[in-house]
């Protein structure tokens, strides 16, 4: 009976903080599909809709769901799980896109689920595991289940809980054979995201230190959890092989810097973790050397992991990376948090206050990042729309700061593509020089998928639109480098310093959202609005009024 009333109460909970996270993220579910990572799932709705220049940008491949397996082996990943299931959503959902950001919230729920499981089987108080799971469902990693749609992220995290969840019931229960459904689980997270199957060996690492009653470690439960990473590990490597190099991201910042940026949003992620830093204060004198060797042991390797596995990627706010990273700390904060409890009431009300004033301000970020996500993505698609209306133009010119193609240029072909805005689609950039960084991208085909068109031609007057996506406009500012501005009844654009004449109209595609800092709180101002767009230029076409002029006999 206590067994049935906990997984009730673990699924009531689920569902409370969930439909939380919905009340917090509710702006988001009514758009339409992103220009950024969501594109390929767009694609994937439509094939037959998506220009050469989209196709040539995936190597060549058609977004279908065999090319996407094409796409990962020139890019050095192996996801197979999270392609079917991206497959499996076009079929289900079709263009409702509601469906698909909806989706994201039935894999919340039941990560937040498996979590709660998992803290039962640490016997953590309902308190303590609540609190956790705020910081979990708030918590710097919750973009991945309403901006992305659907991230290979989020799958391969509610497996891997499972998974753990379902291993410490093997261990509990010790029936022969239950050992195989958590094995299954592993697998499905390893071939869901790359990341996940370097998780698995540490799972049994720890395992074997800390839960394993014999200590031995060649046992028959291990090799099906073996052979659970050990399969999608030689996949992932035959892909590396084949291609001869590992995916990533390329940033000026060298690897230490990277390093040390990423640690520290870790450890914010993590809330700076208090409650166990707290717990080990109050139990030094009692807690054994030989248990913290061996929790630090693990703790290390499961981060040295992850810094390896990140090493050219760089994480920002509120970034999904952060999973499976945080996994381990979140459930060592629940255990801490419940040990605490028994030790010293006045501690744990302080902890109660300070995870609460986190959740609390977890739960404001994530309701401001999505009201800016969702102005933003309004504003863009307000200039999209304009584009397609203007019949007087074939052409369209995407500027940027950088000097490769990002991922936004994709995102807005195939949109346009699926619009049916025929229009030639250019790439400029105000960058002098391709950076050494970027240098191997640049050699890549995908920086030669689109048509470049050198700066010095972008503002000839031949009607086109010039439109800047790679930076959003927060109250009008792009960044340093771009400054739109008029003076008197002519509109000027600076670049780099230069200033450039518009023979034409730029426009500020923007959408107002809530400003609302906690500064402005506590100054009592709730009237506080910010705006966020793009900027967009329609250039006059000189021909055209040549022709008229010639017509009118001028």
């Amino acid at each position: 009976m206590r067994t049935k009333a906990t997984i009730s109460y673990n699924l009531i909970i689920s569902v409370l903080l969930t439909v939380l996270f919905f009340v917090a993220t509710h702006k988001v579910y009514h758009l339409p599909f992103s220009y950024g990572d969501d594109h390929r799932a767009l694609a994937m709705l439509h094939p037959d809709k998506v220009s050469d220049s989209y196709k040539a940008a995936l190597y060549g491949n058609t977004p279908d769901l065999k090319g996407c397996f094409g796409i990962d082996m020139h890019i050095g990943r192996f996801r197979p799980l999270s392609w079917s299931y991206d497959e499996l959503l076009c079929k289900i959902c079709g263009d409702n896109t509601h469906l698909f950001r909806l989706s994201n919230l039935v894999i919340l729920f039941l990560s937040a689920f498996f979590l709660l499981c998992i803290f039962t089987c640490f016997d953590v108080d309902r308190l303590s595991a609540f609190l956790v799971l705020g910081v979990y469902v708030f918590g710097r990693n919750n973009e991945t289940w309403w901006t992305l749609i659907p991230p290979a992220q989020n799958i391969g995290e509610m497996f891997l809980l499972a998974g753990i969840y379902f291993w410490l019931r093997y261990r509990k229960k010790g029936i022969t054979g239950f050992y195989l459904l958590p094995a299954f689980l592993f697998f499905l997270a390893s071939i869901s995201k790359e990341s996940f199957i370097f998780c698995i060996p540490v799972l049994l690492l720890t395992d074997y230190l800390f839960f394993n009653p014999t200590k031995k470690l060649l046992m028959k439960e291990y090799v099906f959890s073996k052979l659970a990473y050990v399969i999608p590990f030689l996949c992932l490597l035959a892909t590396v092989l084949h291609i001869k190099k590992v995916y990533g991201y390329s940033y000026p910042e060298s690897l230490l810097s990277i390093a040390v940026y990423n640690t520290f949003q870790f450890v914010g992620g993590a809330a700076f973790f208090l409650a166990p830093l707290v717990l080990l204060v109050l139990m030094w004198k009692t807690i054994e050397k030989s248990f913290l060797v061996k929790l630090c042991f693990v703790f290390v390797v499961w981060a040295i992991i992850q810094l390896v596995l990140l090493k050219g990627i760089k994480l920002d706010d509120q970034h999904h990376y952060l999973i499976p990273w945080l996994i381990y700390p979140l459930i060592l904060t629940g255990v801490a948090l419940s040990e605490i409890k028994k030790l010293s009431g006045k501690w744990y009300t302080a902890m109660l206050v300070a995870y609460g004033m986190a959740i609390l301000l977890f739960a404001k970020n994530t309701n401001a990042n999505t009201s800016s996500y969702t102005a933003q993505l309004q504003a863009y698609y307000n200039m999209i729309d304009t584009i397609q209306k203007d019949s007087s133009t074939s052409d369209v010119v995407y500027l940027g700061d950088n000097a490769c193609l990002g991922d936004w240029i994709n995102g807005t072909r195939v949109i346009m593509d699926n619009k049916g805005i025929k229009k030639e689609l250019y790439f400029a950039t105000t960058a002098s020089c391709i950076p050494s960084w970027e240098m191997e991208y640049a050699a890549n085909s995908p920086q030669h998928a689109f048509k470049h068109m050198p700066l010095d031609s972008v503002f000839y007057p031949d009607g086109k639109w010039i439109i800047l996506v790679e930076n959003s406009a927060k109250n009008g500012i792009v960044n340093d480098s771009i400054v739109f501005y008029k003076r008197a009844d002519s509109s000027f654009v600076k670049i780099n310093g230069k200033e450039r004449f518009i023979q034409g109209k730029y426009y500020y595609f923007s959408v107002p959202y809530p400003g609302r800092s906690i500064g402005d709180m506590l100054r009592g101002n709730f009237n506080a609005e910010n705006r966020k767009g793009f900027y967009g230029i329609k250039l006059n076409d000189i021909r055209y009024l040549e022709e008229l002029r010639v017509g009118d006999g001028c």
